[in-house]
């Protein structure tokens, strides 16, 4: 799960990094006591909300209250701001960018630092294993980035101690006017671990800023983190009913996925249901591309049960308004193509959408031929108006024919 910003920099404060003053708005007419010049931020889980219009600079107070009103009426990236997070500008000199996260390459953790700012991938950042085990600093950082030593521990402290799939400051900033406190150290370097004697107290350079917070959590950690957050989706909204009840199918039940992954979409009529994580995504572009637009999204794989396709459908096909359904996936080798179907087809007699849309069915497997055979008796029985194909069709081609026959266009 995706934190927004001020969630995150609860996390960065609780581990000791610097953030800047700060308060939360859900309202113009809170008040707000911090002083001028102040940098008002909407709070959304998409990127890029700079070039939106989601950050806005205020230098007098008379201002304020309009530029919170403004942010409050948008929406970003499909986003509705909600909060605006209010805070004391920082006179910023360089900005850097720094972060921990997973990788697959090498198969754990890397430290992730360089030039901060829009446009990071082309600024040429560097990424370092880490030990899990024994985290040291690299040499490089080490030697000409001193300054960030600090932050950059407390930030894996964030990362190791909430159990996070990735934690990034960008951008990471010195202040050109805070003061350095007066502390003496001494550091010595060894290996690439840097090993510092303090006197008068811990070091931290109050120069030292995160401007911004990007925190995912891990959510099979849920369980044993302490502090917890409110659920929301990828679209930074609370579930709907749908999209809770369509994570119960899996849960205990470890007999393949249908469920785990299930998003409601607005304003969409063309339910789908469809299979395999990579092949979900294909489709889901090939239906946008001819003009469907998709009621939700959901994915299935590993061979579940009848009775979990048959939740599954009653939910998909449970959204009112719906001018077709795509049973829609690739050509497997384990699935039970006869079971999955049969499952949809049970749930479907449940649901008995009226008036009777269109079906697109297009899938591939052991047992296609025995479910298609089924399917058009029950079709034929029961009056559904399916349109059936298999392995021969490709997949994203029954894009094209779900939206003829949903929209009625050729």
């Amino acid at each position: 799960m995706q934190l927004f910003e001020f969630e995150g920099k609860q996390l960065f404060k609780s581990c000791g990094i610097n953030v800047p003053q700060s308060q939360l708005l859900e309202s113009a007419d809170q008040e707000v006591t911090l002083k001028l010049p102040l940098v008002l931020k909407a709070q959304v889980l998409s990127g890029k909300r700079a070039q939106a219009g989601g950050i806005l600079v205020v230098e007098k107070m008379e201002d304020l209250r309009f530029k919170i009103e403004e942010l409050l009426s948008k929406t970003i990236n499909n986003e509705k701001v909600e909060k605006v997070l209010v805070e004391q500008m920082v006179d910023v000199g360089k900005e850097y960018y720094l972060s921990f996260s997973y990788s697959t390459a090498t198969r754990g953790p890397v430290l992730t630092f360089g030039k901060g700012g829009t446009g990071v991938e082309e600024k040429g950042a560097e990424s370092f294993p880490v030990d899990p085990l024994n985290m040291t600093l690299p040499s490089t950082i080490v030697e000409h980035y001193v300054q960030f030593t600090d932050t950059i521990t407390e930030l894996w402290e964030v990362f190791t101690k909430y159990d996070l799939e990735l934690a990034e400051i960008n951008p990471l900033v010195v202040s050109t006017t805070s003061v350095i406190p007066s502390i003496s150290e001494e550091s010595s370097i060894s290996n690439g671990k840097i090993a510092t004697v303090r006197q008068g107290g811990p070091r931290n350079d109050k120069r030292v800023y995160a401007l911004d917070a990007k925190v995912i959590l891990d959510d099979d950690a849920d369980f044993r983190r302490e502090i917890k957050f409110p659920q929301r989706n990828l679209f930074g909204r609370p579930p709907t009913e749908a999209e809770i009840e369509a994570r119960k199918i899996d849960e205990g039940d470890h007999r393949g996925t249908a469920g785990s992954v299930y998003w409601d979409l607005r304003d969409g009529d063309i339910a789908v249901i469809a299979a395999g994580g990579g092949g979900s995504i294909v489709n889901m572009d090939a239906l946008v591309t001819f003009g469907g637009r998709a009621a939700n999204y959901t994915e299935h794989s590993g061979n579940p049960p009848r009775e979990k396709l048959k939740k599954l459908t009653k939910i998909v096909l449970g959204k009112p308004g719906l001018k077709g359904c795509w049973f829609v996936g690739g050509t497997a080798n384990f699935t039970d193509i006869y079971e999955t179907l049969m499952g949809f087809v049970e749930g479907l007699r449940e649901i008995k959408p009226k008036p009777a849309y269109p079906i697109v069915i297009r899938r591939g497997g052991p047992r296609d031929q025995e479910a298609f055979e089924e399917l058009k008796r029950v079709g034929r029985k029961e009056g559904f108006d399916f349109h059936i194909f298999g392995r021969e069709t490709p997949m994203t081609s029954t894009a094209k024919i779900m939206v003829e026959l949903a929209y009625g266009v050729k």
